[in-house]
């Protein structure tokens, strides 16, 4: 009987381990335990993520546990090897760790290669790769690749590059992922501007030969997008005659014939007359995130009760 007691107890154990792990998102140590913004959008983790010693760029990549998060800032601390630049564009993070969060620290995997331009992290839905744009590693396919670190026992691994057919001689942006297996990318639109956004098929860490995807013939995304986990809406920059200013973010929703319908202005809660771009969403679904232009370039984020109600007001059109 005291063995069946002591094996219960140890599975109740084991069970709250387990339950606490998986739920850290709920917690109040979660986002630097910041308060959670609501329909107004907010810098977010102000001397954290947005600093004013830097100049963020690009996504926030928040690891689907919560316990790490990732993000680029533009610095002159590191100088760049195109001496005709004055920055260079590198990847910090924070983790969780024994309690608490950690210090910014520049990313394990490209303390070799700092005085490349280094960018746009984006977590593979298990957490277990995390990539990012580079130029300049020795080994890519062109000017800018798309490239991975693997977790290990011990850390991050070096650089690895995707291949093809994600990276091309032209360039490329970091991939959005879904839950049954596709990724999303602006493909190399920085260098040819008539680029339509990418569906690749992911598995075992490979992609397949892209699909086109299909958006509103008046809108043309540009820089990264973002796709729901559950392929139900697109988040993406473009410049459009409603607009607010230079760039926007704008939304479209999966019709009921699985296409892409009309995208919809943020509004101006989320866009201004400044530029706001690299939207993404948190891996719990409730916070949207975005960059934009302000003195600082700060990432700010907002509840996504934003898009749900957008969503609602399209539904009841």
């Amino acid at each position: 009987m005291r063995k069946l007691i002591f094996l219960l107890l140890i599975g109740i154990i084991c069970l709250s381990c387990s339950q606490a792990e998986k739920n850290f998102l709920e917690t109040k140590d979660a986002y630097f335990s910041l308060t959670p913004p609501g329909l107004i959008p907010e810098v977010f983790a102000p001397n954290i993520v947005s600093d004013s010693t830097w100049a963020e760029h690009c996504q926030v990549a928040v690891s689907p546990k919560g316990d790490e998060i990732y993000w680029s800032a533009w610095s002159s601390k590191y100088p760049p090897a195109d001496t005709s630049m004055k920055n260079s564009e590198q990847i910090y993070f924070s983790e969780f760790k024994n309690g608490a969060w950690s210090k910014p620290a520049i990313a394990d995997f490209i303390k070799d290669h700092l005085t490349c331009l280094n960018g746009g992290p984006s977590f593979s839905p298990d957490g277990n790769r995390l990539y990012f744009y580079s130029t300049g590693i020795e080994g890519g396919f062109g000017n800018k690749d798309v490239w991975y670190a693997e977790r290990t026992d011990n850390g991050w691994s070096k650089p690895i590059n995707a291949g093809a057919p994600l990276n091309t001689p032209d360039g490329d942006w970091t991939p959005s992922f879904t839950k049954d297996g596709y990724a999303y990318h602006m493909g190399n639109y920085y260098y040819n501007r008539n680029e339509k956004p990418l569906k690749f098929k992911y598995s075992n860490g490979k992609f397949s030969q892209p699909d086109t995807v299909i958006i509103h013939p008046d809108f043309r995304p540009v820089f990264a997008i973002y796709v729901a986990p559950n392929e139900s809406f697109l988040l993406f920059s473009a410049r459009h005659k409603d607009g607010f200013g230079s760039l926007d973010i704008y939304v479209c929703f999966k019709t009921k014939d699985d296409k892409w319908g009309t995208p919809i202005n943020m509004g101006e809660k989320v866009n201004t007359d400044k530029i706001e771009r690299f939207p993404t969403v948190s891996p719990d679904g409730k916070y949207f995130f975005f960059m934009r232009h302000t003195p600082g370039q700060d990432i700010f984020w907002v509840s996504t009760d934003i898009i749900n109600n957008l969503k609602k007001q399209t539904e009841g059109k």
